[in-house]
């Protein structure tokens, strides 16, 4: 038995269902046909709408159509972690924190919270999530034409293998897992599968900050006068020796050192060398989370309001707003705490300097 239904308009010939002996074929036009009437259906009828959403192709036609949607929309990078958390270990060689061997590192620290947010650098293909040795919980997100980037150490993971997203979505959160010596975000770029340095593609999309050129240099000549240097290294300088590995609270360590010839004890800690009576008095005012860089902005931020120098600091006389946090910062003049403060010629100096990497405007 054969049966074949032909329909013809005009140039257009649609070959229907054909039965020759025990066999059946559908021809490929008429399977489109087949499908048109099963959306009609679908529109025109609940019930049908929900057996079709139902069917495990049509689930995932939707996610695909809704990640591409995303990203059509997302050729951005965002920063993989909360901005201002201090590269604790840059790229290339070093001496391995656990196992004192000289060892190259494929890419850079950031020493953060445990909890804190990990966000995919760029829009891409989970190609990998779950435990990687080494790097613990670890997540790789292939971005094309043979760059991915990779995250480890994670506490928790967001994401997994075959899911697309976006520039800045969470896909898991800082913790300690692998070999590590606490919490942290190991970030990697990879091209064809070899581990380049970040820095440059960091550099690239950096977050801009919330404070004017003249405050955010301002700030940068405090840290420099009171670490030794403005970099983000800068806000896990204990007073006299070592680093803080947290920054979920203040550190809380006393240390002491002789100064000029007497014995001086301090908990100053953090790039503005802030105290812990001074995190005891402004966290619950500032309502800070925790002892990260923001907020250790914050903290110096009010300080200067306090001390009336912000408008003087604004309006660019670096020279008075000096001398007015003098009493906050011993290494800044105007003082009596003789502890070999700096002189006003070098840290204006190194302010201008800092200014001009910055737009005035």
């Amino acid at each position: 038995m054969r049966i074949k239904l032909e329909i013809e308009s005009n140039d257009t010939k649609i070959v229907g269902l054909k039965e020759s002996g025990s066999s059946l074929s559908i021809d490929r036009n008429w399977g489109y046909a087949f499908a048109t009437l099963i959306l009609c259906m679908a529109i025109a009828l609940p019930q049908v709408s929900e057996w079709v959403e139902s069917q495990q192709p049509i689930r995932l036609l939707q996610r695909l159509v809704k990640n591409t949607n995303k990203l059509t929309d997302s050729k951005s990078t965002a920063f993989p972690t909360t901005k201002g958390s201090p590269i604790t270990s840059g790229f290339g060689w070093r001496i391995h924190p656990l196992t004192g061997e000289r060892k190259f590192h494929s890419g850079i620290d950031f020493g953060a919270p445990k909890g804190t947010p990990i966000y995919a650098f760029e829009a891409g293909l989970v190609e990998f999530a779950g435990w990687k040795g080494g790097y613990g919980k670890a997540v790789i997100i292939n971005h094309g034409a043979g760059k991915s980037t990779l995250y480890g150490h994670a506490s928790k993971l967001s994401v997994r293998k075959g899911e697309r997203v976006v520039a800045g979505q969470t896909i898991g959160k800082i913790g300690s897992t692998g070999f590590s010596t606490g919490p942290h975000l190991h970030f990697e770029v990879r091209l064809n599968n070899k581990p380049v340095n970040p820095r440059p593609y960091l550099q690239q999309r950096e977050l801009k900050s919330n404070y004017s050129p003249r405050m955010e240099a301002f700030l940068a000549t405090i840290r420099w006068a009171e670490t030794g240097t403005s970099r983000t290294k800068s806000y896990q300088k204990l007073v006299f020796n070592g680093t803080l590995n947290s920054f979920s609270t203040h550190p809380l360590i006393k240390q002491c050192a002789s100064i000029n010839g007497k014995k001086t004890c301090s908990t100053a800690a953090g790039a503005y060398q802030m105290l812990d009576k001074s995190w005891w008095d402004l966290q619950p005012k500032l309502n800070l989370p925790d002892f990260s860089p923001a907020s250790q902005d914050r903290m110096a931020i009010e300080y200067i309001r306090r001390n009336g120098a912000i408008s003087d600091i604004e309006s660019g006389n670096f020279a008075k707003a000096a001398c007015k946090v003098g009493k906050i910062w011993a290494s800044f003049p105007c003082n009596s705490y003789d502890q070999n403060p700096k002189n006003i010629s070098e840290l204006s100096r190194y302010y201008r300097k800092q200014l001009s990497r910055r737009v005035v405007r």
